[in-house]
């Protein structure tokens, strides 16, 4: 079958859809990013990108410090809701009436209700154009019972092409071709 050729794009689509915090306990921002990923093992690295004219870009850059909130499905509203308003403008934790957390290696809050959250410490910036990607090194990790059992009962949100989705069946475990 042939494929149409188009101009250079994001054609990779499907990607996590997290809330991302940054700050402290007392002054905070919280966000929703879909450009989000493992960028390395050992030592475990996590890269977000983010526009500089985002109010959470700024905490980051001050605090030198992210943590990763993975939203399940049951708060998808709230995670729609934190990426529709400016930080600058609205106290998106009273908003989604999300609660903070202390987290252990930083001073970043946590999103309680996220089943996972991971936090990093930002090792390096790189300046892309229309965002800045942010590497960071995990620092901790908090897990919640369902997140102890595999990511698959986490049930998080998928960001497809401007929409949310949640996972569907397993397909297999890694290896299962070579069984």
């Amino acid at each position: 079958m042939p494929k149409l050729v188009k101009a250079p794009s994001t054609a990779l689509s499907v990607a996590p859809a997290v809330l991302v915090t940054a700050g402290t306990m007392e002054s905070s921002d919280i966000t929703t990013l879909a450009w989000v990923g493992t960028l390395c093992s050992k030592p475990p690295m996590i890269g977000i990108g983010v526009r500089p004219e985002r109010w959470l870009h700024h905490f980051i850059v001050e605090g030198g410090a992210f943590v990763v909130n993975v939203a399940d499905v049951a708060h998808a509203r709230e995670l729609d809701l934190c990426g529709m308003v400016s930080g600058k403008d609205t106290d998106k934790w009273k908003l989604s009436a999300l609660t903070r957390e202390q987290g252990t290696a930083t001073a970043v809050p946590l999103v309680a209700e996220c089943p996972l959250n991971i936090e990093c410490v930002v090792r390096q910036t790189l300046h892309l154009g229309s965002h800045d990607l942010f590497i960071g090194e995990v620092v901790a990790v908090h897990m919640d019972e369902r997140a102890q059992k595999g990511g698959h009962t986490l049930d998080p949100v998928c960001f497809v092409g401007g929409q949310y989705w949640k996972l569907g069946d397993l397909i297999g475990s890694m290896g299962f071709s070579r069984k």
